[in-house]
This record gives structure tokens, sequence and C-alpha cells, in this order.
């Protein structure tokens, strides 16, 4: 309330210097320049229409009308620091003016990224006992979000992003990156330009986003390659999750008139060996007539989260989760409900391989004014905490809206203008403040074979939790290279048991209920064919 009776009796002070020019008041000529800056942004030629309220002010210094409707054109301009430069004119010249003003001004402010300044007008704006409904409930949200924002700017987290370098990054905007559990495969989204024919002699230059893929060999990222057909094509593939094992894609795919159910579906492909299978619809269950993006893949690949519009939405876009059934079909998605989801816009999940750690984009949750990214964890019981902002500068006035976090829980990737990119969006990788970090997970990575033979199986893979006996994870290995890969999250015991028809079973055990092992296990699974006289050793 002080800051609010300071600002106000500031506001009130300044009118003593200064007289308002109102259309009432003003020269011909000036009102003459203010109609013609009107019908000029009415038709949306805002540089001409800047030209004319400039004029007129030129005419009469004072004139508040030309005043605010010059900040107006700069804000439809996006140019924020302008346009608060003129509304806090108008301030001066009449505080008691439109109470609008003030909304706008913090508007710009909070744009500009000065949250003290944006938080003290929109208090100003909220002591109008006139301004009511969805207009004060608008004010009321910005209001906390510049509250956030000034605590938040006044205690920055850790923040050193390192650009990923050009064997992954290049000219074109890369952004959505998606890595396998081990580290070694990250997919990205690349947009490039492209040609589309509109019949003979019509070739029109368009953007098109298609999947690149870089492999982490001998400490080093090889060259973004193309992944080729069949998964990309001449319309936009995007916002891919690759699995914990690297061999599943999901992704979107929109405006596929073919094999698609809404404006934007989920599709998935399948690694076998070195080729990705021709892509499928997932189907009705997780795709509507409405807008589904942004798949999450779970490390176990039982659920999968993704952002939708669908009937049942709580706002513009809500997150989801589809269960897998034991018939090996996707059962009907579930809302994650308000405490994840608000009245705004949530989008891109990530489903960290703990299997319980959720990041998100949200509007809604109070941030830096944009969208911000967001940390929430499941327990036991399926209940989600409150989500906690990852904090500035990892959150900014910018839009943040996609990241993924390393097996650890440490290493977060993400795709950012900021810095020194190599084009208008890189992919950057960043240490996650420790408050923000997922427990981390290791894993299985093995090859089945043959013992005899020594050529690769295609075998059956269970892992099962040996405190409580459910089965953790099913898969199966490559039937061209023999190998699987399962995610063991820390806190539990584990059997994993690899069997084929033909052949003797394997199991393996691994303790990681109270400690975490230095390294991954990398081990080669050889199965021994049936017959008599057989060993077989029990883990």
């Amino acid at each position: 309330m002080r800051l609010l009776t300071l600002a106000i009796a500031l506001l009130l002070s300044t009118t003593l210097f200064a007289q308002a020019v109102t259309p009432e008041t003003a020269s011909n000529k000036a009102n003459k320049y203010l109609d013609e800056g009107v019908q000029r942004a009415m038709m949306k030629y805002f540089d001409k229409a800047l030209i004319s309220f400039e004029s007129a002010i030129r005419e009469e210094p004072n004139f508040v009308t030309a005043w605010q409707y010059l900040g107006d054109t700069y804000r439809n301009l996006k140019n924020d620091s302008m346009a608060a430069e003129c509304y806090l004119k108008v301030v001066e010249l009449d505080p008691y003016g439109d109470p609008f003003l003030y909304s706008k001004l913090a508007d710009a402010e909070g744009n500009m990224g000065d949250y003290e300044s944006a938080l003290e007008h929109i208090q100003i704006f909220l002591s109008n006992p006139d301004i009511k409904g969805d207009v004060k409930t608008k004010a009321i949200k910005q209001r906390k979000n510049f509250e956030f924002a000034v605590t938040a700017v006044a205690n920055p987290v850790e923040f050193d992003p390192q650009n990923m370098g050009e064997e992954v990054n290049s000219e074109h905007p890369e952004y959505f990156p998606s890595l396998s559990v081990d580290g070694s495969v990250l997919v990205m989204t690349r947009r490039i330009p492209d040609m589309i024919s509109m019949g003979p002699g019509d070739q029109r230059p368009i953007d098109n986003e298609d999947f690149y893929i870089t492999y982490f060999r001998d400490g080093t990222w090889t060259p973004a390659e193309n992944m080729g057909q069949p998964v990309n094509t001449k319309l936009n593939e995007g916002a891919q999750s690759i699995s914990a094992d690297g061999r599943y894609l999901f992704y979107t795919s929109c405006d596929n008139l073919e094999t698609g159910y809404g404006s934007c579906d989920i599709y998935y492909s399948i690694r076998i060996g070195k080729q990705w299978s021709y892509p499928e619809n997932c189907g009705t269950i997780i795709n509507s007539a409405d807008w589904e993006s942004q798949p999450s893949i779970s490390a176990d690949g039982n659920q999968l989260f993704f952002s939708s519009a669908r009937p049942g939405t709580l706002g513009s876009y809500d997150l989801w989760m589809a269960t897998m059934g034991e018939d090996g079909y996707w059962q009907e998605p579930v809302n994650l409900g308000p405490e994840i989801n608000t009245p705004y816009s949530e989008q891109c999940p990530f489903i960290h391989p703990d299997g319980k750690t959720l990041y998100f984009s949200s509007e809604g949750h109070p941030g830096m004014g944009s969208a911000d990214l967001f940390y929430s964890t499941r327990d036991a019981s399926g209940k989600w905490s409150k989500p906690q902002n990852l904090g500035y500068p990892i959150n900014t006035k910018n839009r943040e809206i996609s990241l993924s976090v390393s097996a650890d829980g440490k290493t977060a990737y993400f795709s950012s203008d900021r810095g020194k990119a190599t084009g208008d969006l890189d992919i950057y990788s960043f240490e996650l403040p420790a408050s923000v970090q997922a427990d981390p997970v290791t894993w299985v990575k093995a090859i089945v074979l043959d013992a005899r033979t020594k050529l690769p199986l295609r075998a059956g893979v269970q892992l099962l939790n040996v405190g409580s006996g459910e089965t953790v994870a099913t898969s199966y290995s490559d039937p061209q290279t023999g190998e699987f890969l399962v995610v063991l999250p820390s806190g539990n015991d584990y059997g994993l048991f690899v069997q084929k028809e033909g052949y003797l079973f394997h199991s393996e055990n691994f303790k990681l209920l109270t400690d975490m092992p230095d390294a991954p296990y990398v081990i080669e699974v050889a199965l021994q064919p049936i017959s008599t006289g057989e060993i077989l050793t029990l883990k």
C-alpha cells in the first residue's frame, strides 16, 4: 500500500507541470494528423500510422490522445520500450484518464523485463474499482507473475548453457532435442528451406520440419544427418520423443490427410537394425479430431504423455497421459488434473526415465510473463506435486517451452537463440539446479546371442522389482542386432529374465536398493539351445 500511495502521489505531482491537450482543445491540424493515423492503424499500416501520430504531437506536444495512440501503434509493432515511453508520457499528462493505460504499460514493461515497474503499474490498475470480470482475473494473474519475477531476478539460479557445437547445430533452426537414456543418440527437429509445387511451373518456397539424428561416439557427436524416409516426408514432422532404448520414435505430424484424424496427430516408428519402419498413427484412442502433439514416452514404454486440446481440457492446451493395457493397446488418456493443468496453456511434457519426474511448459503457473519451464514429481499414489518454476535465468521474459533431461538427472538439453548461436535456434546443454533434478537411473544394455552360433536373437526381456514382485518393464531384443536396453531406477533391487523358445532362459540380479552403481551394466547374454545335459546358472 505504501508503494501504491507513493506511486499515485508522484503521478499527481507531475500534473502540476503539464497541461494535457485533448481532441477538443487541439488544433485542427493536429486533429487532422490524429484522424489520419487512426485510419492508417485500422488498415494495419502501422509504420505510416507512426508518422501521422508523431506529426500530431509535433503540432501539440501535450496531445494526450496522440501519445496514447502512438504507444498502441508501437505495441502493435512489438516495440515495447517505445510503447512504454509513450504510455509514461500519457500518465504524466493525464494520470486519471483511461484506466486500461496502466494495464498496457505494465504489459509492455513486463515484456521488457522491467518487472518492478510492471508490478507497480498493474497494482495501480487493480486498485480501480471498475476493473471486474475476466479483465480483473487476467490482471491478477499478471500481478502474480510480476511478483514472482521480481523475486526470481533477485535470486537467480546457476545457469551456464553450452552450445552443443557445429556437429549438432547448423545455420538453420534446431529445437526439441530428444536423447536415448544412455546419451548415445540425439534426435532433433530442424527447420530447413524447401520448395513445394503448386502446379506446373509454380514452385513456392516453404519451411519444412524434418528430423535429424546424431550419435555420441569417441567423446564427440557425429555430424547430424537427415533421418530420411519413411519418417521424414514433404509434410512437417516435429516435437519428437525417442524411447529410452533408442528404438521407438513418437512424434507429431500435422495436416496428414491420408492417415490423420485431426489437425495434428501423434505417430510412431520402430527402428529394426538400422532401418526405421513406416510410421503408424497411434490411433483414435490417442488421437482425436482436435490437436494432439509433443509426445513423451516413459522409459518402460507403458505411459505416453502429450499435450492436447481434446474435450475435457481445462485450458487451451492440457497435458494428458495414456497407459498401455495388458493387452498391448493404449487405454483412454486421462487429464493430469488441476495440479498440473491450468485455464491457460500447458505443453511440451518430458517424463524423466525415473518415471516420476515431469518437466513441462506452462503459461498458467506463476512465471516470468510468458511460457516458463516447470518441474513436478509423482508420488506412489499417482498424485503430482505442486509445480516448481525452474527459476531465472533458465526462464526469462521470452517463451521457454521444451526441455529434456539426462539419466543422472543433472544435465538438461534445450533450444535457444541466446548467446552465440550458430543459427537462430540452437541446441544447448546446462546443469540443472539441484532442487529441480530428477532421481538418477542406470540401465542394462545387452546383446542376446545364440551361445553356439554367436548369431543375434530376438528374445523376450522381463524386468521385475524383487521387493514387490511387480513387472517393471517388458521388451524384446532387436532381431537383427540382438540388442536391448532396460532402465533401472534407483531405490529397488531388480531381477532380469531373458528367454526365447527352444533356449534355456538367462537371469541376472541388480541391487540398487541402497546404492547406485558406478557405471551402467553392459552384458552379453548367450542363450543355450535346450538339449540334454545343459546347465543353467540362476542369478
